[in-house]
């Protein structure tokens, strides 16, 4: 399904702003997981919940890059590789491509789905202009929006998001057992 993100983002914009709910913390302290479980609470629940999450791709236990899992149906598709070509983030370049995923993706949650999780605003994602585009008309919705930021990007998108959340965390060894029900507390 591909959808264009300029005509969806007009359709988006809301008045009635819910919960938006800031995750951040360093790598690998367990910012991904603490939504997966909250994702998982709420389906328990009978939530619709949809979305994005980013994972880490590892071979012979190095990471050899990151891919997006969309939340309502599992499918995947590549992030970032160290092999591959398009912009480049360090040793990693950006697969466009799996940026548009996403970006079907969080459109397809943002019609159907009562709580949205966007795992990571960083910087690979935003090498796509499309991402950008699409996650600005996330932040205006009339529903719960749970987003993961990277700790050190600047971007207005993300001052937006950390200015106009009702709750932020960031993911510590002291709290990130914690942090799922932090996060389901202030989506009750």
């Amino acid at each position: 399904m591909h959808i264009n993100v300029f005509e969806f983002i007009n359709i988006s914009s809301q008045t009635n702003v819910m919960a938006i709910l800031v995750v951040t913390g360093e790598p690998r302290i367990g910012k991904t997981a603490a939504v997966v479980r909250v994702a998982q609470n709420l389906k328990e629940r009978g939530l619709k919940v949809g979305g994005i999450v980013s994972k880490e791709i590892t071979s012979n236990n190095v990471r050899t890059g990151f891919e997006f899992i969309d939340l309502s149906t599992n499918q995947k598709a590549t992030l970032a590789s160290t092999s591959g070509k398009g912009p480049r983030i360090g040793k990693y370049f950006v697969d466009l491509e799996g940026c548009r995923f996403a970006v079907d993706v969080l459109i397809e949650a943002i019609r159907k789905s009562d709580v949205i999780i966007c795992d990571e605003l960083g910087p690979m994602e935003f090498k796509s202009q499309e991402f950008v585009d699409c996650v600005k008309s996330i932040v205006d919705l009339d529903k719960p929006v749970i987003v993961v930021v990277h700790r050190s990007l600047r971007h207005p998108v993300i001052d937006e998001f950390r200015n106009r959340a009702s709750f932020s965390i960031n993911i510590d060894l002291q709290n990130r057992n914690k942090a799922p029900d932090l996060l389901l507390d202030r989506l009750q």
